[in-house]
């Protein structure tokens, strides 16, 4: 009977099964690196993006985005849909006109008609300040004014503004 060397045989097939497990576990490593390589770039790119649109919102909402920045573009842009649509907002123009008064100003009327509107008042005894409340009233950030005309009365100035939306 022949005997056979057991030994030698499963020392060479170790030897393979070792060999083979390398190479799987090299092929294995660069794929899982390749992956994590194509997972960093397209992180990189995407926290790119984000800063991006963080800062376009910003641009347009102000340091304070909130938690849905889409959200209040979309209602920021229905609100500035129905402005256009409406036209002027008769407690927005009241609230322009108040900003900057000081006691001289009196508000006798106001006449909205869709996208125009005039104001009508009286601006006195410190007609003085008058230059300085039309120049305050020209720099509102959401309509503009312009003094149609102003007239000299006893104890003050009567005046008359356009108003229109920006």
């Amino acid at each position: 009977m022949a005997v056979i060397d057991h030994t030698k045989e499963s020392a060479s097939a170790s030897k393979r099964f070792i060999r083979n497990l390398v190479w799987v576990v090299i092929i294995c490593a660069l794929i899982l690196g390749g992956q994590g390589l194509r997972y960093y770039n397209n992180k990189a790119q995407l926290d790119q993006i984000q800063a991006e649109t963080d800062k376009l919102y910003r641009s347009v909402l102000g340091d304070d985005i909130g938690n849905s920045p889409f959200g209040r573009l979309q209602f920021e842009y229905g609100k500035l849909a129905a402005t256009n649509k409406i036209g002027l907002d008769p407690v927005g123009v009241l609230a322009a006109l108040s900003r900057p008064a000081v006691e001289s100003v009196r508000l006798e009327g106001l006449s909205i008609d869709g996208k125009r509107g005039r104001a009508r008042g009286f601006f006195g005894p410190n007609v003085g300040q008058f230059d300085d409340y039309i120049n305050a009233i020209t720099d509102d950030e959401q309509y503009y004014f312009s003094l149609e005309k102003q007239e000299e009365v006893f104890g003050g100035l009567t005046f008359s503004l356009i108003v229109e939306q920006k």
